[in-house]
């Protein structure tokens, strides 16, 4: 029997507070944009250092497979949502391009961003062009399906990027058991309130074997969030053109 999945009706529902987006706090703005796309969950929530200290070491990661004295010039992200890691992108002058199948998300995205690549479709659907220094996917590859779908979307990301691929908190198939453990200690009745909304688990022999199918260097690193409280059972993935 297949599961449900319940994830595309929950994040058709998420919006952001207008009052925040247009109080020209880059901060604030920024939080909302986090909060609106699922960082609530626990009462304490995520620090804005934790997320600068993520953004940091993407930005850090995705410029490695380019040549010196180049620097990233444009990012495409799948699964966008409400344009959070775009907003801060675009303030370091980064164009930006991003897909998601939220209306309500990208409608969010659409009133702090400036850029016009702003789809809304399902992550499969993404066109191969145009093409952007590097393609990115930040906690939506858990959301997936099945690991059929994660792979048409990695080809179509692969297709997409010049430079670099890559994919951040990915939810460690080796460490299941002490995640849903964990997740069940810090949230109040889990079992109802996750019913049909399942999370899918990723092996790093999944991307590795992907990576050398298609002549990619892969990299897999710790997910560098202080205050994220799933951190610990997560990794991202980063793969390079050579």
């Amino acid at each position: 029997m297949d599961t449900k999945n319940n994830w595309k009706n929950l994040w058709a529902s998420r919006s952001a507070y207008e009052d925040i987006l247009c109080s020209g706090d880059p901060q604030k703005v920024f939080m909302e944009l986090k909060r609106a796309n699922g960082f609530d969950v626990v009462k304490d929530g995520i620090s804005y250092e934790s997320f600068l200290s993520q953004y940091r070491q993407m930005r850090e990661q995705l410029s490695r497979s380019l040549s010196e004295g180049e620097s990233l010039r444009s990012v495409y992200e799948v699964g966008c949502g409400s344009g959070a890691n775009l907003f801060l992108l675009e303030r370091e002058g980064i164009a930006c391009g991003g897909i998601d199948y939220s209306q309500s998300l990208l409608a969010c995205a659409k009133q702090v961003l400036r850029a016009a690549d702003i789809r809304c479709d399902e992550a499969y659907q993404l066109p191969a062009e145009p093409k952007y220094d590097a393609v990115i996917s930040v906690s939506v590859f858990g959301y997936f399906t099945d690991e059929g779908y994660a792979e048409a979307v990695l080809e179509k990301m692969s297709q997409k990027a010049h430079f670099a691929v890559g994919i951040l908190e990915l939810a460690d198939a080796e460490k299941k058991g002490a995640y849903t453990a964990y997740r069940k200690q810090i949230i109040r009745n889990y079992e109802e309130r996750y019913k049909d909304l399942p999370r899918l688990f990723y092996s790093k022999a999944f991307f590795e074997t992907f990576a050398r199918r298609h002549g990619l260097d892969v990299e897999f690193c710790s997910v560098n969030m202080p205050d994220y409280w799933n951190s610990q059972f997560y990794f991202d993935c980063y793969l390079y053109k050579r």
